[in-house]
């Protein structure tokens, strides 16, 4: 028997199998965020000076917390071993401009900062990295092998005060390297401090300037009978990335049609949290496998831990959950540890990367764990397009991603998500997509299932160097979900803001 039998009805019974202490954190920090967000014509801030979620603080202070993170940064997780696609490279600046330059808009040479050898292993050196219209550095973290070096991971060093967050995607980074990552913390420092090299910018490569893909309408077996329709609808989506201060991209699925359209549907995005659709997906083939239950407790361990929503970031290590309540927290809260411990739990990234490649998903990556930090730019950080982001969708909602049952309750699950609600906002009254939503500093990213009668399609938002204002990027998922319902759904004549009913919370 599943999870989520059709379809709100199940999800209360499993609700009140939780223990109660989780019920009443999932309403309070539901609440909360209700509260935080407002309306959708509220005004109230999302988003600290960072940029990023305020609920994705840890109670913790870095001050007393950064020395014993950064002794767990060499714990094994589970990180696909596929290397940044970035050239070799003969000094740690070079390996760092080459990986950044062509992604990252105003990279320069000026842009390296200084670069620091590890003196715990000679073999990593870190490059601070910032960009004239970056506040606060980037910082990628270069490995040698033999005699060239390349990138291997990157975070945003922006968070002095919780720097055990910038821990969690840097496993096997050197201590010293990440212990001297904010002056404001080196005096908990327990290693010497990394060397500083001397750099040479006349030697960095031409790698420079970053380029995307041209934001030009795509259309993929549009019927005739179709084309005008999607044409009109391709040029609104158009001029609403054209207007959007980033790169946005995105791409849908006529599921009735099996037609395609989109903006820029190859480019590679961070994925942010819309990689738990493939996760979600690699757990319910393990439980049509009979190899998982989803009454099955996993033990929550160190190394899945990581900030962002969700509550069990404040759990100790040791305490346990239930399979189908992992899923829970991972779906309808976006809980970074029960993705973690999911990921862990079905085999590690290499696995959940296979499944999304048996989707049709050949550009997605699982690189490194689910956190609320972020990478320099999509190759140096969990990755997909907005084609395979709307593949993987499709798969779920045709009912071939795992069993036609399993896939039944992976939509119902979607549909009880309570957080995301941008590319509802641009729906008609009574109309609410199956979705998973992610953003993390300047990256909003939507996907979702939508059904309104014999009209069925999925569609695929995703974004990346954009504003620090979480409503504009809100705002652009919202108007390009409208002008997709336009052309796919039904004639709506009543679509006042004030009618939409909000998601349960």
């Amino acid at each position: 028997m599943g999870l989520f039998s059709r379809r709100k009805l199940s999800y209360r019974r499993r609700r009140r199998r939780l223990p109660v202490g989780i019920l009443v954190l999932l309403v309070f920090l539901a609440g909360a965020v209700y509260v935080t967000t407002g309306t959708p014509d509220g005004t109230a801030d999302l988003s600290d000076s960072s940029g990023k979620d305020a609920l994705s603080q840890p109670r913790e202070e870095a001050k007393s917390e950064v020395g014993r993170a950064a002794k767990g940064s060499d714990q094994g997780e589970s990180t696909a071993q596929q290397p940044a696609p970035d050239p070799e490279q003969p000094t740690p600046e070079a390996a760092a401009y080459v990986a950044l330059a062509p992604e990252l808009p105003g990279a320069t040479p000026q842009s390296i900062k200084g670069v620091y050898r590890s003196k715990i292993d000679e073999s990593w050196a870190s490059v601070r990295v910032q960009p004239e219209d970056e506040g606060k550095p980037f910082v990628v973290f270069t490995h040698k092998d033999g005699q060239s070096w390349r990138a291997e991971k990157s975070v945003r060093a922006d968070e002095p005060n919780y720097a055990k967050n910038d821990v969690v995607p840097l496993s096997g980074v050197p201590k010293d390297l990440i212990e001297y990552l904010y002056a404001e913390n080196v005096f908990a420092a327990e290693v010497p401090e990394p060397a500083d090299e001397k750099i040479d910018l006349e030697d960095l490569p031409d790698a420079g300037p970053a380029e995307f893909s041209p934001a030009e309408p795509v259309m993929n077996d549009v019927p005739e009978s179709d084309r005008e329709e999607v044409e009109k609808v391709l040029e609104e989506a158009r001029q609403e990335v054209g207007d959007y201060k980033g790169v946005a991209g995105l791409y849908v699925l006529d599921l009735e049609e099996g037609s395609g359209y989109g903006i820029r549907p190859e480019e590679p995005f961070f994925a942010a949290s819309t990689i738990k659709i493939p996760i979600m997906v690699a757990v319910y083939r393990k439980v049509d496998e009979g190899e998982l239950d989803f009454s099955q407790e996993i033990e929550i361990k160190e190394e899945d831990w990581a900030a962002g929503a969700g509550w069990l970031q404040w759990e100790k290590a040791g305490t346990k959950q239930t399979v189908g309540d992992l899923l829970l927290l991972m779906m309808t809260q976006s809980d970074n540890v029960a993705a973690n411990a999911l990921v862990r739990t079905v085999g590690g990234a290499d696995h959940v990367n296979e499944v999304a490649r048996s989707m049709g998903a050949e550009d997605t990556l699982l690189y490194q764990k689910v956190s609320s930090e972020r990478g320099v730019v999509p190759a140096l950080d969990n990755r997909s397009t907005p084609r395979d982001m709307a593949t993987m969708m499709q798969q779920i909602a045709e009912g071939k991603a795992a069993s036609e049952k399993s896939c039944g309750y992976m939509i119902d699950l979607m549909h009880e998500n309570s957080l995301d609600w941008w590319l509802d906002e641009g729906l008609p009254p009574g109309v609410d997509a199956a979705n998973k939503a992610g953003w993390l500093y300047r990256v909003y990213d939507e996907v979702g299932i939508v059904e309104n009668d014999d009209r069925r399609y999925v569609i695929a938002i995703l974004s990346k160097h954009g504003t620090a204002d979480v409503y504009q990027g809100q705002d652009m998922i919202k108007n390009l979900s409208n002008a997709v319902w336009e052309s796919q759904g039904q004639p709506q004549e009543n679509s006042g803001e004030s009618e939409k009913p909000q998601k349960d919370s």
